[in-house]
């Protein structure tokens, strides 16, 4: 089971906007120039560098409509990733998704029949 450090949680109209990081799998090796990897590995294992994949989901009631990820993140703090544009992005991304997932979710709403929901709920 992964474990999510939160990075970010805050409102952000309707919806609730959760940013947080866990540990990359990828190698690093093959993500670098060669002449400099062995430097980063090494300060990825002795943490120096945060090495790490980030998820942003948004939320409506507690309902998770979006959610996107992106890997390979490698920060001296991680936090800078709310700082460069890169989490605003992943966040825009997923707001414009949550924003049709939400609309979908009314319609249906409205479509429900009480009545057939009374008879299953008795």
């Amino acid at each position: 089971m992964r474990h999510y450090d939160e990075l970010l949680n805050e409102q952000r109209g309707p919806f609730n906007v959760i940013v947080d990081k866990t540990w990359e799998d990828i190698d690093p090796r093959g993500q670098f120039e060669d002449c400099d990897v062995e430097e980063i590995i090494e300060k990825i294992n002795n943490c120096t560098y945060d090495w790490f994949m980030l998820r942003t989901r948004v939320f409506w009631e507690n309902v998770e409509l979006a959610a996107e990820y992106l890997g390979g993140c490698l920060y001296e703090d991680a936090r800078e990733v709310l700082t460069d544009g890169v989490a605003e992005d992943q966040i825009w991304t997923a707001l414009q998704h949550a924003r049709v997932e939400l609309a979908a979710l009314r319609e249906k709403i409205q479509n429900i029949n009480a009545e057939e929901v009374d008879k299953v709920c008795v």
